[in-house]
């Protein structure tokens, strides 16, 4: 006998109080296809035995802490939505808040120019790089990953038609690309300390460790990204780094010790550290 969405949204919302009702509905949306318009306007729809049966696989992952994205395969990012899968971090709302800074930006460099080139430095699934070639499909953008199981990722993402502004580069972060060519470089690197207490546990448990954790206090990668990107970004070019929470203070002494300047810290929608910015000198 099939049920319908009305009663199987009541079942699992009320006797799964540790699952959250909204990641339920989006499970049983991507089954079923359907917008959440649907859901509320159609609740006498019936789900056939098939999609119960792959509904209910969907909680039991759900119960087990496996991210909604990696369990429906996609996540939104800026309007736009990207497929994802356990050998990429899943989008988060916090980096969005840096893209409306980056299109600032780009488009005053743009403006002087009359060109420019964004580098994405440990791309993953390409939220950000294809977000912006997106948004500004006049720019150039290089996208980077050291990863091959990541750039497979990324080339489910990548469409040659919409990101013809688009490059993608296998290289150990900025090695593989030539000096004074970038306008600007962005990069959401792996900035976690191993033994975090402010991990949670779903994220280390399901996220790949190589794109959360960094030795030296989670400065590793940041470190080597501010001294690679001195010679690869032109002069005046503009770094864009994402970092933990209590890591500012030490990233301005690295970029102030490297001559960047006009460093800027900007926070994310919890008022948290973010994103560290500077320029090239």
């Amino acid at each position: 006998m099939c049920s319908t969405i009305n009663k199987i949204l009541h079942s699992y919302c009320s006797d799964n109080s540790s699952i959250n009702k909204r990641d339920v509905e989006n499970c049983l949306l991507d089954i079923i296809g359907k917008t959440k318009t649907f859901l509320i306007t159609t609740p006498e729809y019936e789900i056939s035995k098939h999609e119960m049966k792959r509904f209910n696989r969907s909680i039991k992952l759900l119960k087990d802490g496996v991210p909604l994205a990696y369990i429906i395969g996609n996540q939104d990012f800026y309007g736009y939505n990207y497929l994802v899968d356990s050998k990429v971090l899943i989008p988060r709302a916090e980096t969005e808040i840096i893209i409306p800074e980056v299109l600032k930006q780009g488009d005053l460099l743009f403006e002087k120019n009359k060109k420019l080139k964004l580098v994405d430095a440990g791309t993953g699934s390409g939220c950000i790089g294809l977000t912006i070639a997106r948004e500004r499909p006049n720019w150039d953008i290089v996208l980077i990953d050291n990863s091959f199981e990541s750039i497979k990722t990324l080339n489910k993402n990548y469409n040659k038609k919409i990101h013809s502004n688009c490059t993608i580069v296998v290289s150990n972060w900025l090695k593989g690309l030539k000096k004074n060519i970038a306008d600007i470089i962005i990069s959401n690197p792996p900035y976690i300390e191993y033994k975090s207490k402010y991990l949670d546990e779903n994220v280390f448990k399901y996220e790949p460790h190589y794109a959360l954790f960094a030795n030296d206090k989670g400065l590793r990668d940041i470190k080597i990204l501010i001294s690679q990107s001195k010679s690869i970004l032109k002069k005046e070019g503009i770094l864009f780094i994402e970092n933990g929470f209590d890591q500012s203070r030490e990233i301005v002494k690295l970029l102030k010790k490297n001559y960047y300047e006009d460093i800027d810290i900007i926070l994310d929608y919890n008022g948290i550290n973010r994103f560290t910015v500077s320029r090239n000198s």
